[in-house]
């Protein structure tokens, strides 16, 4: 079936603010980055880098050549982009002193073009000129749409296909749904199109072989363990022989926190114990677990540690409501500003936990 032609777009427009998680930059140097989450500086973008211009680069659109600067999404290949970014464009580097971070952002006045994921869809269930991957990319935003009850204008899609970068013989499709609601309708839908067959959409191989960074996190995990993380990665499929991931965006009245309100001190990375008791953001980025009991194997010890939040996306959903977990990473002081409240979270997925934090099912 042909969605693309059933399906008519009716331009209704998602309220958005200016730049949100998966969105794209192109700057006036031609670099092509990736916005991380919804917390950005005044006159700043963060993002890391995911194409840059390269003459041998396999990837390339109206002429031009490009290679992909990060090849894996995990923190060694992250610290390669910043690597990039040193070497050849420094002045995307950047040094947060109330988020205390040192990571890539993009200064406002060198944004070319901001692409967004809704925008593009909509662009493309328009068209009547459509290679084979954007047709894919149609089919699974419309059976999704139709088996959730979610509108086709709450979808969009990022990745190559978003900046007309893809490569129809090995390009997946980086689907986006909006709205802490919808993601988790979405993700039923998915998970109920592949176990129960007869869709053009079926489950993702298990057996991918898993990155170094990934495999020696995976090697520290008990079989139980492992067999919860594969169970519970429910957001990749395939549809007529192409990978695709449905990854969700908070909505800007789900965005609870507003750069400037907060400021941040790394205290150290701690290994530990709590028990969620809010898994309702964790299917997001940064996916957040509302936590209590915490126990860290620390001398001295926190009472106050609210949250654990992962920029790595190994680590959403992988903790239910009412399970005790396993915790290694970065803890954190967070300061409210206009009243002088503290409390402390754990954070996954840092530069400065080198890709050995994690979030594991106590056994």
């Amino acid at each position: 079936m042909e969605y693309h032609k059933k399906n008519v777009w009716k331009g209704v427009p998602i309220l958005r603010k200016d730049f949100r998680d998966r969105d794209f930059i192109e700057t006036n140097d031609g670099l092509l980055f990736t916005v991380v989450g919804y917390v950005h500086p005044d006159e700043k973008i963060l993002a890391y880098l995911k194409y840059y211009p390269d003459s041998g680069g396999k990837w390339s659109r109206s002429g031009s050549n490009y290679e992909r600067a990060i090849k894996f999404y995990d923190i060694p290949h992250l610290k390669e982009t910043l690597k990039i970014l040193g070497k050849n464009w420094p002045k995307y580097l950047y040094k947060d002193e109330l988020l205390n971070i040192s990571f890539s952002a993009v200064p406002k006045e060198l944004i070319h073009v901001h692409y967004k994921p809704e925008k593009k869809l909509g662009e493309l269930i328009n068209s009547t000129k459509l290679d084979l991957l954007q047709r894919k990319t149609i089919d699974v935003a419309a059976i999704l749409s139709e088996k959730s009850g979610v509108k086709l204008q709450h979808f969009g899609i990022s990745g190559s296909v978003l900046i007309d970068l893809h490569q129809i013989s090995f390009s997946d499709i980086d689907l986006i749904t909006y709205g802490k609601k919808h993601g988790w309708m979405v993700r039923e839908a998915l998970l109920s199109l592949i176990r129960s067959g007869g869709s053009k959409i079926e489950a993702f191989p298990k057996d991918e072989v898993p990155t170094p960074s990934r495999q020696k996190r995976l090697s520290l995990m008990n079989e139980m363990q492992l067999k919860l993380f594969y169970d519970r990665k429910w957001n990749r499929g395939v549809i007529d022989g192409t990978p695709f991931s449905v990854n969700p965006v908070l909505a800007p009245n789900d965005i609870q926190e507003i750069y400037g309100e907060n400021r941040c001190e790394p205290v150290g990375i701690v290994e530990g114990e709590a028990t969620v008791t809010d898994a309702s953001e964790s299917i997001f980025v940064p996916a957040r677990y509302l936590v209590s009991a915490v126990k860290l194997n620390k001398k001295r010890q926190f009472t106050d540690i609210k949250e654990v939040i992962s920029y790595d996306r190994d680590y959403g959903d992988i903790a239910y409501d009412g399970e005790q977990i396993l915790i290694r990473g970065k803890l954190e002081r967070v300061e409210h500003l206009h009243d002088g409240i503290v409390y402390y979270r754990i954070v996954i997925g840092s530069i400065e936990g080198e890709g050995t934090d994690y979030i594991k099912i106590a056994s």
